[in-house]
């Protein structure tokens, strides 16, 4: 009987920490390749705004840079790639051509600063606890098929939960 026991005892404590692993964002990391996506988040849609916005943490485990140069997603018009900067105490956000992923580093997207996923003419407003579907596509031939999970704005990139690889923040460029 006391095998019995501790043996369930055993089964128990492996469900909860794979229940726990489950849900912790490590275990929402995706891979293709040398890429991994560590964390996919959007923030919830503005009242009577047509864009949102998308965030990555994203880590080039190779030895060779990579660059985002393409994203789409059916929730929305089309999605572009950006950056924003404060200028003069004034928010400047523009599109650019691609979001660079260098070698060995980690790219941590964040509301308020650097390079960011423009969900431009949202079909309907982002809500807290959705997820967005976005396929990123990459220099070096790869795509992600990704789920961006809708998050208030303080639970954006992980809270500074630490990543493997060297830091780069989305705001250097």
């Amino acid at each position: 009987m006391m095998t019995h026991l501790m043996s369930t005892r055993r089964w128990l404590a492996c469900g909860a920490a794979a229940l726990m692993m489950a849900t912790s964002p490590a275990a929402m990391a995706q891979r293709a390749g040398d890429i991994e996506v560590a964390q996919a988040q959007a923030l919830p849609s503005i009242p009577g705004a047509r864009n949102g916005g998308g965030f990555l943490t994203i880590v080039n485990h190779g030895k060779a840079d990579d660059k985002i140069v393409a994203a789409s997603s059916a929730v929305c018009g089309h999605v572009e790639l950006h950056t924003m900067s404060m200028e003069n105490n004034i928010m400047r956000m523009r599109e650019v051509g691609d979001i660079p992923l260098p070698a060995g580093k980690t790219l941590r997207m964040q509301p308020g600063s650097g390079y960011h996923l423009m969900l431009m003419d949202l079909k309907e407003p982002l809500k807290i606890g959705a997820t967005v579907p976005v396929t990123v596509k990459f220099a070096g031939g790869g795509q992600m098929e990704l789920q961006l999970k809708v998050e208030p704005r303080d639970k954006i990139a992980g809270g500074g939960a630490a990543m493997p690889g060297k830091g780069m923040q989305g705001g250097m460029h």
